[in-house]
């Protein structure tokens, strides 16, 4: 039977532990240790994430890189987090690999909370990427590709759409920004500015991989709009706040959607 290096590791410090008479050993995990040894899992990792191609579905639903079985082991890198230094990008990456960490989740990262962002909102509005955090995000996902680990973007987090963007004056006051998110279900403004923002990232070219984020296979994942939807936010209250124009634009929606698919009241019933 093949004993993986953490049950040796478990077993040498009970080991250990015995020999000093049951004695509490300190045991820490430097967060950028990334040197080899008995508890370095990178050995488990795609290296470089991305070698067998982009992640498939396999006929079992399974995901399938290569031809082969895939698990994903992996973690959220929030906010502005999500764009390190160089120095702190390389360290990351190698102390998750040797974690045997093989993906991130890079959430949040178009926030408006004062920290890091994904989208530059000084300019007064949510459509334009900050190019410096940009170039961070390029890094470290090249950093984390080179180190076996695979990328999950999210597309739709905690954007604040503004004013300047569309927005109606009421539902800046009315709506957080999670509430916003699904104006774009009814108002083509929305979805536009949606389209625009994921072709503006993902057609962006890594100057560190060579490759756009739509082109390189070590991008495994893309969510579209986190933790959200319109039953969501309809069960939740939401969409009796908004002013009448979303209103109105919903009942339409609605209304013809009812006289695609019935013929008349009686059919509904």
């Amino acid at each position: 039977m093949r004993t993986t290096p953490c049950i040796v590791s478990l077993v040498a410090c009970a080991i250990v532990a015995l020999a000093r008479g049951g004695e509490l050993i300190p045991f820490t995990l430097p967060w950028d240790d990334k040197a080899p040894g008995i508890t370095d899992l990178s050995n488990l990792n795609h290296t470089p994430a991305g070698k067998f191609g982009y992640i498939e579905v396999d006929e079992n639903a399974h995901f399938s890189a290569g031809g082969e079985r895939i698990r994903f082991w992996g973690v959220n890198i929030t906010a502005d987090s999500c764009f390190p230094t160089h120095e702190e990008a390389e360290a990351i990456a190698g102390r998750l690999a040797k974690f045997g960490f093989n993906i991130v989740r890079f959430h949040h990262m178009d926030n408006n909370w004062g920290g890091g962002s994904i989208i530059d909102y000084s300019q007064g509005n949510s459509r334009n990427l900050h190019a410096a955090n940009l170039e961070k995000l390029d890094y470290f996902i090249a950093q984390l590709k080179a180190h076996g680990i695979y990328s999950n973007l999210n597309m739709i987090n905690s954007r604040e759409f503004k004013v300047a963007d569309g927005l109606d004056p009421n539902v800046e006051s009315d709506l957080d920004w999670k509430q916003r998110h699904i104006l774009g279900f009814v108002d083509p403004t929305f979805r536009d500015l949606e389209k625009e923002y994921i072709q503006k990232l993902l057609t962006h070219r890594n100057p560190y991989t060579g490759l756009t984020y739509s082109e390189d296979p070590a991008i495994a994942v893309v969510e579209i709009n986190n933790e959200n939807g319109i039953f969501h936010q309809y069960f939740g209250g939401a969409v009796e706040l908004w002013p009448d124009v979303y209103q109105n634009q919903l009942q339409t929606k609605w209304n013809e959607w009812l006289q695609n698919r019935y013929a008349s009241t009686a059919d509904m019933l």
